[in-house]
Protein backbone atom coordinates (compact mmCIF):
# COMPACT_ATOMS: atom_id res chain seq x y z
CA UNK A 1 0.00 0.00 0.00
CA UNK A 2 2.76 2.51 0.74
CA UNK A 3 4.13 1.75 -2.77
CA UNK A 4 0.86 2.49 -4.29
CA UNK A 5 0.96 5.79 -2.45
CA UNK A 6 4.22 6.81 -3.57
CA UNK A 7 3.34 6.09 -6.91
CA UNK A 8 0.07 8.50 -6.35
CA UNK A 9 2.38 10.77 -4.45
CA UNK A 10 4.63 11.11 -7.57
CA UNK A 11 1.71 11.64 -10.28
CA UNK A 12 0.05 14.45 -8.08
CA UNK A 13 3.26 16.17 -7.78
CA UNK A 14 3.82 15.69 -11.36
CA UNK A 15 0.27 17.25 -12.41
CA UNK A 16 0.11 19.66 -9.98
CA UNK A 17 3.53 21.53 -11.59
CA UNK A 18 2.19 21.20 -15.05
CA UNK A 19 -0.76 23.17 -13.79
CA UNK A 20 1.52 26.03 -11.94
CA UNK A 21 3.14 26.00 -15.37
CA UNK A 22 0.14 26.79 -17.14
CA UNK A 23 -1.18 29.19 -14.34
CA UNK A 24 -4.84 27.78 -14.10
CA UNK A 25 -6.77 25.88 -11.18
CA UNK A 26 -9.16 23.36 -12.90
CA UNK A 27 -12.25 21.48 -12.09
CA UNK A 28 -11.25 17.97 -11.81
CA UNK A 29 -13.30 15.10 -12.39
CA UNK A 30 -12.90 11.82 -12.39
CA UNK A 31 -14.78 8.42 -12.38
CA UNK A 32 -15.47 6.92 -9.47
CA UNK A 33 -13.38 4.10 -7.40
CA UNK A 34 -9.67 3.63 -8.45
CA UNK A 35 -6.50 5.09 -9.23
CA UNK A 36 -8.41 8.15 -11.04
CA UNK A 37 -10.22 9.08 -7.67
CA UNK A 38 -7.21 8.54 -5.06
CA UNK A 39 -4.93 10.85 -7.41
CA UNK A 40 -8.02 13.67 -8.14
CA UNK A 41 -8.87 13.80 -4.62
CA UNK A 42 -5.25 14.52 -3.41
CA UNK A 43 -4.91 16.58 -6.06
CA UNK A 44 -7.65 18.64 -5.09
CA UNK A 45 -6.24 19.13 -1.32
CA UNK A 46 -3.15 19.73 -2.77
CA UNK A 47 -4.47 22.65 -4.74
CA UNK A 48 -6.52 23.78 -1.77
CA UNK A 49 -3.92 23.80 0.38
CA UNK A 50 -2.00 26.08 -1.93
CA UNK A 51 -4.37 28.65 -2.48
CA UNK A 52 -4.56 29.48 0.95
CA UNK A 53 -0.86 30.53 0.90
CA UNK A 54 -0.54 34.59 0.40
CA UNK A 55 1.83 34.40 -2.23
CA UNK A 56 0.27 31.17 -4.46
CA UNK A 57 1.56 30.26 -7.38
CA UNK A 58 -1.61 30.63 -9.14
CA UNK A 59 -2.59 34.52 -7.85
CA UNK A 60 -4.25 36.17 -10.81
CA UNK A 61 -2.70 38.89 -11.29
CA UNK A 62 -1.19 40.24 -14.83
CA UNK A 63 -1.54 36.23 -16.31
CA UNK A 64 -2.92 36.29 -19.40
CA UNK A 65 -4.65 33.04 -18.75
CA UNK A 66 -6.77 34.62 -15.95
CA UNK A 67 -9.13 36.29 -17.91
CA UNK A 68 -9.91 32.76 -19.53
CA UNK A 69 -11.91 30.31 -18.43
CA UNK A 70 -10.91 27.59 -16.16
CA UNK A 71 -10.04 24.07 -17.79
CA UNK A 72 -11.70 20.50 -17.24
CA UNK A 73 -9.26 18.12 -15.85
CA UNK A 74 -10.74 14.66 -16.60
CA UNK A 75 -8.18 12.29 -14.81
CA UNK A 76 -8.92 8.51 -15.99
CA UNK A 77 -7.10 5.18 -15.59
CA UNK A 78 -5.56 2.41 -17.94
CA UNK A 79 -8.15 0.02 -17.44
CA UNK A 80 -11.23 2.83 -18.17
CA UNK A 81 -10.51 1.80 -21.91
CA UNK A 82 -8.02 -1.69 -22.19
CA UNK A 83 -8.52 -1.83 -25.92
CA UNK A 84 -6.90 1.64 -27.21
CA UNK A 85 -3.29 0.14 -25.11
CA UNK A 86 -3.46 -3.10 -27.08
CA UNK A 87 -4.93 -2.88 -30.68
CA UNK A 88 -2.89 -2.32 -33.78
CA UNK A 89 -3.67 0.94 -35.68
CA UNK A 90 -2.60 1.45 -39.39
CA UNK A 91 -2.49 5.74 -38.93
CA UNK A 92 0.93 6.81 -39.57
CA UNK A 93 1.92 7.81 -36.50
CA UNK A 94 0.78 5.31 -34.27
CA UNK A 95 2.58 2.98 -36.71
CA UNK A 96 5.61 4.97 -36.50
CA UNK A 97 5.27 4.31 -32.81
CA UNK A 98 4.22 1.12 -32.19
CA UNK A 99 6.54 -0.53 -34.83
CA UNK A 100 9.44 1.60 -34.90
CA UNK A 101 9.69 2.44 -31.14
CA UNK A 102 9.68 6.41 -31.42
CA UNK A 103 11.16 7.55 -28.04
CA UNK A 104 10.97 10.85 -26.87
CA UNK A 105 10.69 12.23 -30.31
CA UNK A 106 13.28 10.40 -31.86
CA UNK A 107 13.99 7.24 -33.60
CA UNK A 108 16.79 4.82 -35.55
CA UNK A 109 16.12 2.91 -38.40
CA UNK A 110 17.77 1.02 -41.44
CA UNK A 111 19.23 3.49 -44.05
CA UNK A 112 18.63 2.97 -47.47
CA UNK A 113 22.33 2.05 -47.72
CA UNK A 114 22.84 0.31 -44.59
CA UNK A 115 23.94 1.42 -41.24
CA UNK A 116 21.64 3.03 -38.88
CA UNK A 117 19.88 6.72 -39.20
CA UNK A 118 18.46 8.64 -36.70
CA UNK A 119 15.29 11.07 -36.96
CA UNK A 120 13.47 13.71 -34.75
CA UNK A 121 10.10 13.79 -35.32
CA UNK A 122 8.35 17.06 -33.54
CA UNK A 123 6.65 19.64 -34.33
CA UNK A 124 9.66 21.22 -36.54
CA UNK A 125 8.73 18.40 -39.10
CA UNK A 126 5.79 19.73 -40.76
CA UNK A 127 5.24 16.29 -42.69
CA UNK A 128 4.66 14.60 -39.51
CA UNK A 129 2.74 17.55 -38.15
CA UNK A 130 0.35 17.63 -41.15
CA UNK A 131 -0.25 13.56 -42.28
CA UNK A 132 0.89 11.86 -38.75
CA UNK A 133 -2.98 11.47 -38.45
CA UNK A 134 -3.84 9.63 -42.31
CA UNK A 135 -3.42 6.17 -42.51
CA UNK A 136 -0.27 4.63 -43.61
CA UNK A 137 -1.20 4.64 -47.70
CA UNK A 138 -2.43 8.04 -48.05
CA UNK A 139 1.05 9.00 -46.63
CA UNK A 140 3.04 7.01 -48.89
CA UNK A 141 0.47 8.69 -51.55
CA UNK A 142 1.26 12.60 -49.73
CA UNK A 143 5.21 11.39 -50.19
CA UNK A 144 4.78 10.60 -53.95
CA UNK A 145 3.15 14.32 -54.14
CA UNK A 146 5.98 16.33 -52.53
CA UNK A 147 8.47 14.28 -54.12
CA UNK A 148 7.11 15.55 -57.86
CA UNK A 149 6.08 18.82 -56.41
CA UNK A 150 9.78 19.26 -55.16
CA UNK A 151 10.67 18.41 -58.93
CA UNK A 152 8.97 20.82 -59.95
CA UNK A 153 10.12 23.45 -58.52
CA UNK A 154 14.03 22.24 -58.90
CA UNK A 155 12.97 22.11 -62.79
CA UNK A 156 11.91 25.68 -62.50
CA UNK A 157 14.94 27.07 -60.47
CA UNK A 158 16.70 25.52 -63.30
CA UNK A 159 15.28 27.05 -65.95
CA UNK A 160 15.30 30.25 -64.43
CA UNK A 161 18.97 30.51 -64.38
CA UNK A 162 18.83 28.76 -67.49
CA UNK A 163 20.01 25.23 -66.15
CA UNK A 164 18.08 22.72 -67.80
CA UNK A 165 17.15 23.74 -70.59
CA UNK A 166 20.28 25.94 -72.08
CA UNK A 167 18.65 29.20 -72.39
CA UNK A 168 21.24 32.31 -73.11
CA UNK A 169 22.47 34.59 -70.44
CA UNK A 170 20.73 37.72 -71.88
CA UNK A 171 23.24 39.98 -71.09
CA UNK A 172 21.40 42.96 -71.97
CA UNK A 173 18.56 42.42 -68.97
CA UNK A 174 21.45 42.54 -66.51
CA UNK A 175 18.88 43.74 -63.76
CA UNK A 176 16.67 40.92 -64.41
CA UNK A 177 18.90 38.25 -64.65
CA UNK A 178 20.36 38.88 -61.26
CA UNK A 179 16.81 38.69 -59.35
CA UNK A 180 16.61 35.34 -61.24
CA UNK A 181 19.78 34.42 -59.60
CA UNK A 182 18.61 36.21 -56.34
CA UNK A 183 15.42 34.16 -56.09
CA UNK A 184 17.10 30.89 -57.14
CA UNK A 185 20.11 31.08 -54.21
CA UNK A 186 17.25 32.22 -51.78
CA UNK A 187 15.28 29.29 -52.82
CA UNK A 188 18.00 26.50 -52.59
CA UNK A 189 18.28 26.70 -48.80
CA UNK A 190 14.21 25.83 -48.90
CA UNK A 191 14.62 23.73 -51.86
CA UNK A 192 17.02 21.62 -49.60
CA UNK A 193 15.63 20.84 -46.33
CA UNK A 194 12.11 20.75 -48.24
CA UNK A 195 14.24 17.31 -50.07
CA UNK A 196 15.73 16.42 -46.31
CA UNK A 197 12.02 16.08 -45.09
CA UNK A 198 11.14 14.28 -48.17
CA UNK A 199 13.92 11.55 -48.41
CA UNK A 200 13.75 11.07 -44.11
CA UNK A 201 9.79 10.00 -44.07
CA UNK A 202 10.73 8.08 -47.69
CA UNK A 203 13.50 5.98 -45.52
CA UNK A 204 10.51 5.94 -42.82
CA UNK A 205 8.16 4.43 -44.96
CA UNK A 206 9.95 1.99 -47.20
CA UNK A 207 10.93 0.31 -43.47
CA UNK A 208 7.48 0.43 -41.95
CA UNK A 209 5.67 -1.22 -45.48
CA UNK A 210 8.64 -3.92 -44.83
CA UNK A 211 7.72 -4.84 -41.36
CA UNK A 212 3.75 -4.26 -42.67
CA UNK A 213 3.95 -6.72 -45.20
CA UNK A 214 6.15 -9.30 -43.14
CA UNK A 215 3.72 -9.22 -40.32
CA UNK A 216 0.34 -8.41 -42.04
CA UNK A 217 -0.22 -5.53 -39.95
CA UNK A 218 -3.04 -3.99 -42.42
CA UNK A 219 -5.07 -7.08 -41.87
CA UNK A 220 -4.35 -7.27 -37.96
CA UNK A 221 -5.54 -3.43 -37.49
CA UNK A 222 -8.19 -4.72 -39.85
CA UNK A 223 -9.41 -7.81 -38.27
CA UNK A 224 -9.09 -6.66 -35.02
CA UNK A 225 -11.59 -3.05 -35.94
CA UNK A 226 -14.13 -4.67 -37.63
CA UNK A 227 -14.20 -7.00 -34.50
CA UNK A 228 -14.78 -4.33 -32.01
CA UNK A 229 -17.31 -2.93 -34.36
CA UNK A 230 -19.45 -6.31 -34.94
CA UNK A 231 -18.62 -7.71 -31.23
CA UNK A 232 -17.68 -11.51 -33.00
CA UNK A 233 -15.27 -12.97 -35.38
CA UNK A 234 -15.80 -15.92 -37.70
CA UNK A 235 -13.91 -18.69 -35.95
CA UNK A 236 -11.67 -19.69 -39.24
CA UNK A 237 -10.92 -16.34 -39.35
CA UNK A 238 -9.84 -15.76 -35.61
CA UNK A 239 -7.88 -19.20 -36.44
CA UNK A 240 -6.73 -17.36 -39.74
CA UNK A 241 -4.73 -15.08 -37.87
CA UNK A 242 -3.38 -16.64 -34.66
CA UNK A 243 -1.82 -19.45 -36.87
CA UNK A 244 -0.51 -16.87 -39.80
CA UNK A 245 1.92 -13.97 -39.91
CA UNK A 246 2.91 -12.16 -37.72
CA UNK A 247 5.19 -11.92 -34.39
CA UNK A 248 4.56 -13.87 -31.20
CA UNK A 249 3.32 -10.53 -29.80
CA UNK A 250 0.96 -9.45 -32.31
CA UNK A 251 -1.15 -12.50 -31.86
CA UNK A 252 -1.13 -12.29 -28.23
CA UNK A 253 -2.69 -8.66 -28.70
CA UNK A 254 -5.07 -10.30 -31.44
CA UNK A 255 -6.24 -12.61 -28.98
CA UNK A 256 -6.62 -10.48 -26.13
CA UNK A 257 -8.70 -7.96 -28.65
CA UNK A 258 -10.80 -10.77 -29.10
CA UNK A 259 -11.22 -11.13 -25.44
CA UNK A 260 -11.72 -7.68 -25.20
CA UNK A 261 -14.44 -6.80 -27.77
CA UNK A 262 -16.46 -10.02 -27.80
CA UNK A 263 -19.67 -10.43 -24.91
CA UNK A 264 -19.48 -13.50 -24.42
CA UNK A 265 -17.42 -16.27 -25.15
CA UNK A 266 -17.82 -20.34 -24.95
CA UNK A 267 -15.54 -21.85 -22.94
CA UNK A 268 -14.90 -24.15 -26.06
CA UNK A 269 -13.71 -21.39 -28.13
CA UNK A 270 -11.27 -19.89 -25.54
CA UNK A 271 -9.92 -22.92 -24.81
CA UNK A 272 -9.32 -22.90 -29.03
CA UNK A 273 -7.75 -19.60 -28.75
CA UNK A 274 -5.08 -20.34 -26.09
CA UNK A 275 -4.26 -23.71 -27.58
CA UNK A 276 -3.10 -21.65 -30.39
CA UNK A 277 -1.31 -19.41 -28.49
CA UNK A 278 0.65 -22.04 -26.94
CA UNK A 279 1.35 -23.18 -30.14
CA UNK A 280 3.06 -20.71 -31.82
CA UNK A 281 5.00 -20.71 -28.04
CA UNK A 282 3.39 -17.39 -26.58
CA UNK A 283 3.02 -16.66 -22.97
CA UNK A 284 -0.50 -16.84 -22.19
CA UNK A 285 -0.26 -15.09 -18.65
CA UNK A 286 -1.50 -11.61 -20.37
CA UNK A 287 -4.41 -13.66 -21.82
CA UNK A 288 -5.29 -15.26 -18.50
CA UNK A 289 -5.69 -12.00 -17.02
CA UNK A 290 -7.43 -10.18 -18.70
CA UNK A 291 -9.72 -13.19 -18.73
CA UNK A 292 -9.91 -13.22 -15.08
CA UNK A 293 -10.60 -9.59 -15.03
CA UNK A 294 -13.65 -10.00 -17.01
CA UNK A 295 -15.12 -12.39 -15.52
CA UNK A 296 -14.48 -11.09 -12.19
CA UNK A 297 -16.54 -7.91 -13.47
CA UNK A 298 -19.34 -10.61 -14.65
CA UNK A 299 -19.39 -12.11 -11.06
CA UNK A 300 -19.40 -8.41 -9.75
CA UNK A 301 -22.20 -7.50 -11.72
CA UNK A 302 -23.96 -10.11 -10.38
CA UNK A 303 -23.03 -10.80 -6.95
CA UNK A 304 -25.06 -9.95 -4.29
CA UNK A 305 -23.32 -7.33 -1.99
CA UNK A 306 -24.02 -9.26 1.45
CA UNK A 307 -22.39 -12.74 -0.27
CA UNK A 308 -19.23 -10.90 -1.59
CA UNK A 309 -15.84 -12.48 -1.00
CA UNK A 310 -12.76 -10.45 0.65
CA UNK A 311 -11.09 -10.52 -3.05
CA UNK A 312 -14.19 -9.58 -4.75
CA UNK A 313 -14.30 -6.37 -2.08
CA UNK A 314 -10.59 -5.84 -2.89
CA UNK A 315 -11.17 -5.73 -6.92
CA UNK A 316 -14.17 -3.91 -6.50
CA UNK A 317 -12.24 -0.92 -4.13
CA UNK A 318 -8.82 -1.49 -6.55
CA UNK A 319 -10.67 -0.82 -10.15
CA UNK A 320 -14.06 0.48 -9.28
CA UNK A 321 -16.44 0.86 -12.39
CA UNK A 322 -13.37 1.60 -14.33
CA UNK A 323 -12.95 -1.67 -16.08
CA UNK A 324 -16.71 -2.15 -17.20
CA UNK A 325 -15.30 -1.34 -20.86
CA UNK A 326 -13.83 -4.78 -20.85
CA UNK A 327 -17.28 -6.31 -20.25
CA UNK A 328 -19.05 -4.01 -21.49
CA UNK A 329 -19.37 -4.91 -24.96
CA UNK A 330 -18.71 -2.91 -28.21
CA UNK A 331 -21.21 -0.20 -27.14
CA UNK A 332 -19.21 1.18 -24.42
CA UNK A 333 -15.66 0.71 -27.18
CA UNK A 334 -17.14 2.38 -29.73
CA UNK A 335 -19.89 4.90 -30.64
CA UNK A 336 -21.93 5.20 -33.96
CA UNK A 337 -19.09 7.53 -35.23
CA UNK A 338 -16.23 4.85 -33.72
CA UNK A 339 -14.91 7.08 -31.20
CA UNK A 340 -13.29 5.98 -28.67
CA UNK A 341 -14.51 5.91 -25.48
CA UNK A 342 -12.02 8.54 -23.39
CA UNK A 343 -12.58 10.89 -26.34
CA UNK A 344 -16.43 10.42 -26.17
CA UNK A 345 -16.36 10.78 -22.12
CA UNK A 346 -14.25 13.51 -22.32
CA UNK A 347 -16.92 15.34 -25.07
CA UNK A 348 -19.46 14.74 -22.54
CA UNK A 349 -17.47 16.22 -19.69
CA UNK A 350 -16.14 18.97 -22.07
CA UNK A 351 -20.12 20.19 -22.34
CA UNK A 352 -21.23 19.83 -19.35
CA UNK A 353 -24.81 18.85 -20.04
CA UNK A 354 -26.46 16.07 -17.68
CA UNK A 355 -25.19 12.79 -19.24
CA UNK A 356 -26.01 9.26 -18.06
CA UNK A 357 -22.44 8.06 -19.15
CA UNK A 358 -20.89 10.81 -16.77
CA UNK A 359 -23.84 11.76 -14.26
CA UNK A 360 -21.71 9.59 -11.63
CA UNK A 361 -18.34 11.17 -12.31
CA UNK A 362 -16.59 13.02 -9.49
CA UNK A 363 -16.04 16.62 -9.17
CA UNK A 364 -13.38 18.54 -6.94
CA UNK A 365 -13.32 22.38 -7.61
CA UNK A 366 -10.09 23.41 -5.41
CA UNK A 367 -11.54 27.45 -5.40
CA UNK A 368 -14.97 25.69 -3.92
CA UNK A 369 -15.89 25.40 -0.74
CA UNK A 370 -15.15 21.71 0.09
CA UNK A 371 -18.31 19.29 -0.03
CA UNK A 372 -18.28 15.86 1.24
CA UNK A 373 -19.57 13.96 -1.40
CA UNK A 374 -17.60 15.32 -3.92
CA UNK A 375 -20.33 15.65 -6.33
CA UNK A 376 -21.73 19.22 -5.81
CA UNK A 377 -22.33 20.97 -9.62
CA UNK A 378 -23.68 24.07 -9.15
CA UNK A 379 -20.36 25.69 -9.87
CA UNK A 380 -19.87 23.56 -12.98
CA UNK A 381 -21.74 25.20 -15.48
CA UNK A 382 -20.14 24.01 -19.11
CA UNK A 383 -19.14 24.15 -21.84
CA UNK A 384 -15.59 24.05 -21.32
CA UNK A 385 -13.19 25.38 -24.13
CA UNK A 386 -10.21 23.54 -22.41
CA UNK A 387 -9.68 20.38 -21.17
CA UNK A 388 -6.29 18.66 -19.58
CA UNK A 389 -6.71 14.86 -20.14
CA UNK A 390 -4.56 12.73 -17.95
CA UNK A 391 -4.06 8.95 -18.32
CA UNK A 392 -2.66 7.25 -15.21
CA UNK A 393 -1.19 3.55 -16.26
CA UNK A 394 0.19 4.69 -19.80
CA UNK A 395 -1.18 6.12 -22.58
CA UNK A 396 -0.41 6.44 -26.62
CA UNK A 397 -0.36 8.09 -29.62
CA UNK A 398 -3.77 6.46 -30.97
CA UNK A 399 -5.33 7.78 -28.37
CA UNK A 400 -3.82 11.12 -28.23
CA UNK A 401 -4.67 11.45 -32.14
CA UNK A 402 -8.79 10.48 -31.50
CA UNK A 403 -8.60 13.65 -28.63
CA UNK A 404 -6.84 15.61 -31.29
CA UNK A 405 -9.46 14.75 -33.69
CA UNK A 406 -12.09 16.05 -30.89
CA UNK A 407 -10.54 19.19 -30.68
CA UNK A 408 -10.38 20.21 -34.01
CA UNK A 409 -13.86 19.00 -34.99
CA UNK A 410 -15.50 21.36 -32.76
CA UNK A 411 -16.61 24.99 -33.69
CA UNK A 412 -14.66 26.70 -32.68
CA UNK A 413 -11.63 24.52 -32.38
CA UNK A 414 -11.62 23.48 -28.72
CA UNK A 415 -7.60 22.98 -27.19
CA UNK A 416 -6.91 19.57 -25.55
CA UNK A 417 -4.06 19.10 -23.42
CA UNK A 418 -3.45 15.25 -23.45
CA UNK A 419 -0.70 13.80 -20.71
CA UNK A 420 0.25 10.25 -19.19
CA UNK A 421 2.16 8.52 -17.05
CA UNK A 422 4.21 7.16 -19.73
CA UNK A 423 4.02 6.35 -23.79
CA UNK A 424 3.60 3.05 -24.26
CA UNK A 425 3.94 0.76 -27.48
CA UNK A 426 1.23 -2.16 -27.22
CA UNK A 427 3.78 -4.79 -27.29
CA UNK A 428 5.15 -2.65 -23.59
CA UNK A 429 1.76 -2.80 -22.25
CA UNK A 430 0.78 -6.18 -22.80
CA UNK A 431 4.09 -7.28 -20.78
CA UNK A 432 2.98 -5.13 -18.27
CA UNK A 433 -0.28 -7.48 -17.77
CA UNK A 434 2.06 -10.53 -18.63
CA UNK A 435 3.94 -9.28 -15.62
CA UNK A 436 0.61 -9.04 -13.79
CA UNK A 437 -1.01 -12.38 -14.56
CA UNK A 438 2.33 -14.37 -13.20
CA UNK A 439 2.06 -12.42 -10.48
CA UNK A 440 -1.27 -14.05 -9.69
CA UNK A 441 0.18 -17.41 -10.90
CA UNK A 442 -1.84 -17.27 -14.41
CA UNK A 443 -0.52 -18.50 -17.66
CA UNK A 444 1.53 -21.17 -19.52
CA UNK A 445 4.33 -21.73 -16.99
CA UNK A 446 7.04 -22.52 -19.10
CA UNK A 447 6.32 -21.00 -22.11
CA UNK A 448 8.66 -18.72 -24.28
CA UNK A 449 8.39 -14.80 -23.68
CA UNK A 450 5.71 -13.29 -25.87
CA UNK A 451 8.59 -11.71 -28.08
Amino acid sequence: MREVEAIIEKIVGGLFCVLVTLAVVPVIRCPRGGPAEMVASLLDQRLRDHLLAKNNLFSEGGNFTSSFQRPVLCIFDRNFELSVAIQHDFKYRPLVHDVLGLRLNRLSVQGEKGGMKSYELDRSDGFWVANGSLEFPEVAVEIETQLSKYKKDVDEVNKRTGGSDGAEFDGTDLIGNTKHLMNAVNSLPELTERKQVIDKHTNIATVLLGEIKERSLDSYAKKEYDMMIRGAIDRTELLGVLKGKGTKMDKLRFAIMYLISTESIPQSEVEIVEAALRESEVDTSAFQYVKKIKSLNVSLASANSASRSNIVDWAEKLYGQSISAVTAGVKNLLSSDHQLAVARTVEALMDGKPNPEIDSYLVFDPRAPKSNTGTSSSHLKGPFKEAIVFMIGGGNYVEYGSLQELANRQLPVKHIIYGTTEILMGGEFVEQLTLLGQKMGLGSSGAASAH
